[in-house]
């Protein structure tokens, strides 16, 4: 097992071993997720370092190191799901899907972390944001739209249904950015109006739980999120979490601007309390 094997040799590597000895063993799982490049660059050491050390410690390589590292994970991840499906207790249960959750976001960090940060510098960009989805996914981008009313920019949303589409495809303007959200359905639809926004020259965003949709297929930048579930049901709820993240990120783009929006809607609040006492 490679713990095993770091452990034996740990006392006679060189301090360029050791720091990725030491990433190897506390960071495992983006280590999994991780080419040999990817590796070096996160540790700060030479590709070829990365192959030396899995020969140093009994490897051929770093792809046989990989693959041991990528089955132990999967072990963990297995391990994981049998405790949510085996659960005990209400706690026992909240507790393996905690955990779940957690691994889920783990993974999504190590992967998906520069496809979300491209996706916040196009949408910073945006004079105009239309959001897009159908099914649960259109209830998320109202949420997404009434959310960012603070930015002060207009910001709309819309089922892609074929009239709709079609008024909002025209009424798309350089500056506008077209954001559709995927979940839990094949998005058809929603992959129609992105193609369309595409062809008119608008950038188009696109964050799924599933990479081969039309609309992931059809946008610029794609931002994938987890989408299994240990209790083999429907569940897109990291999805939701990525969702209120890049949110919270656009509001503090424009942290100013945001704040005196929420400052007079506290006003017109407490205007309309007092008016009600009086």
């Amino acid at each position: 097992m490679f713990r095993e094997r770091i452990e034996e040799h740990y006392g006679n590597l060189t301090p360029g071993f050791r720091r990725l000895a030491d990433f190897i063993l506390n960071q495992t799982l983006d280590v999994a997720f991780l080419t040999a490049t990817e590796l070096s660059r996160r540790v700060g050491i030479d590709p070829a370092t990365v192959v030396r050390f899995s020969q140093e410690i009994g490897y051929s390589g770093f792809r046989e190191l990989s693959r041991e590292i990528k089955a132990h994970v999967r072990g963990e991840i297995v391990q994981t799901y049998r405790k949510a499906v085996e659960a005990g207790s209400e706690e026992d249960l909240i507790q393996a899907l905690f955990a779940s959750k957690s691994q889920d976001l783990e993974q999504f960090a190590t992967t998906e972390a520069p496809h979300l940060a491209q996706a916040l510098k196009t949408l910073k960009s945006a004079q105009r944001i239309w959001i897009v989805g159908e099914f649960p996914s259109y209830n998320i981008a109202q949420y997404l739209a009434e959310s960012l009313a603070p930015l002060n920019i207009p910001i709309f949303h819309f089922t892609p249904s074929m009239a709709e589409t079609a008024q909002s495809v025209n009424g798309m303007q350089p500056g506008d950015v077209l954001l559709a959200l995927v979940f839990g359905t094949p998005g058809i639809d929603t992959g129609h109006a992105v193609k369309l926004a595409g062809a008119r020259g608008i950038p188009t965003v696109c964050i799924t739980d599933n990479g081969t949709t039309l609309a992931a297929r059809e946008a610029e930048t794609v931002v994938t999120t987890p989408g299994q579930s240990p209790l083999d049901i429907s569940s897109f709820s990291v999805s939701l979490l990525i969702v209120a993240t890049l949110k919270d990120a656009l509001l503090n783009s424009k942290k100013e601007t945001a704040m005196a929006y929420m400052a007079q809607i506290e006003n017109a609040l407490e205007a309309t309390k007092q008016a009600q006492s009086n």
